[in-house]
């Protein structure tokens, strides 16, 4: 690596005792670079304010902000803040380093994903925003490019530089001031950035996976009055719906996109947990579970039987992934109930394999229609067979 290079931009090749590596990009508050940890001798991502910035009174309380909240988000789809600290006057943030690109890079050089991953790594961001807004905080400027994907194409949400606790608004947002990028940001953000709130993140998820699966920015302008043009689309909702553009789409995600993308916030999903609901179908809860084994006046249910048949599942179509083990909880003729050692988000497909099974069918693929936490690294998924089992291999099964 070129130190000199490293020199141009932060006037050095360290930062907070951080050996810098590479610069790995540039966004509004600063640069972010690859460095190494000296204790661990793990790579790092290590945040550099600007200069302009770092001189700012308001805005140095809002990276400070950045980083108080960052670290009380623990969550696996959102990127672990690590330290944070001055270095000299210039303020830094280490980061977790996620081994892989942005979803805005992925996008620019690819296109668009296939609806099925679309909904899968927006099922992850959407995990991730739900988790912070039910400790009232808001991202307030999700987009492709604050969305890093791993080698494995695990989303991990980043950049809290415009998140907003709800319980202590610092005064740090200017009424009547705009932040967020205007392609993604909810129409209430340009009116006020103070009035975003869970379903301004919401609408900034929509418009994430409208691109996402298009290929398409929404709501782009390209005059020199471009930010009063694209709020003025917002307003009327005038962006081609998802299928105009990929015909092959499904009716049910361009239905909730559009809703979601709807000017007044009270015609929205409730929820991104909603929202994300939505986009899988209906998820099966433990709740209904067992209203569904005391059976129902209107048809039958379907009998689900005990086990603890080990098993090993792993993503579909993914060959250089792990296998994950697990055991079989429950089983019927239209799926099982799975306890793992690692979280399988609803929607992803799954290759399941039962151990020790004389079965034909030794071998299923399976999707995954909810989950829940048991115990500390211990997940309960419910899972719906791809074809439906006969009883015969129910029995040989459990």
């Amino acid at each position: 690596m070129n130190n000199s290079r490293i020199v141009s931009h932060v006037g050095q090749t360290t930062i907070g005792g951080y050996p810098l590596l590479e610069k790995l990009g540039e966004g509004g508050m600063g640069a972010v670079y690859k460095a190494t940890n000296p204790m661990t001798g793990k790579f790092v991502a290590v945040k550099v304010v600007r200069q302009a910035i770092a001189s700012d009174e308001v805005l140095r309380m809002r990276f400070a902000q950045e980083c108080q909240v960052a670290r009380k988000l623990n969550h696996p789809h959102i990127v672990e803040v690590l330290d944070f600290g001055l270095d000299g006057t210039r303020p830094y943030l280490v980061m977790e380093y996620v081994d892989g690109e942005s979803l805005g890079d992925w996008l620019a050089r690819d296109g668009q994903l296939p609806e099925e991953e679309a909904v899968r790594v927006i099922s992850q961001v959407g995990q991730a925003l739900h988790w912070a807004h039910q400790r009232r905080i808001v991202h307030r400027d999700v987009k492709p490019d604050n969305i890093l994907l791993d080698i494995m194409r695990t989303a991990k949400l980043t950049d809290m530089g415009l998140v907003k606790n709800l319980e202590g608004d610092y005064n740090l947002t200017r009424t009547q001031s705009s932040l967020g990028t205007p392609n993604f940001m909810a129409p209430e953000q340009f009116e006020d950035a103070k009035r975003a709130d869970v379903r301004s993140d919401l609408y900034a998820l929509a418009a994430t996976l409208y691109m996402t699966v298009t290929g398409h920015l929404p709501f782009s302008g390209r005059s020199a009055k471009a930010v009063a043009t694209i709020y003025k689309k917002k307003l009327t909702r005038d962006i081609a719906p998802p299928r105009q553009i990929v015909p092959a789409l499904s009716a049910r995600l361009e239905d909730q996109i559009m809703r979601a993308l709807d000017p007044d916030r009270e015609k929205r999903h409730e929820s991104v947990e909603v929202f994300i609901r939505s986009l899988v179908g209906p998820v099966e809860t433990p709740s209904t579970i067992q209203k569904n084994l005391r059976g129902s006046r209107k048809e039958r249910v379907k009998e689900r039987y005990t086990s603890r048949r080990g098993t090993a599942c792993k993503p579909l179509q993914r060959a250089p992934d792990r296998m994950w083990s697990g055991h079989v909880l429950n089983i019927s003729e239209g799926g099982m109930c799975l306890e793992l050692d690692r979280r399988y988000e609803p929607g992803a497909l799954l290759t399941v394999v039962l151990e020790g099974s004389a079965a034909k069918r030794g071998s299923l693929v399976a999707r995954v229609v909810w989950v829940r936490q048991d115990v500390p690294k211990k997940w309960m998924l419910g899972c719906q067979f791809d074809q439906p089992l006969c009883d015969f291999e129910v029995e040989e099964l459990r």
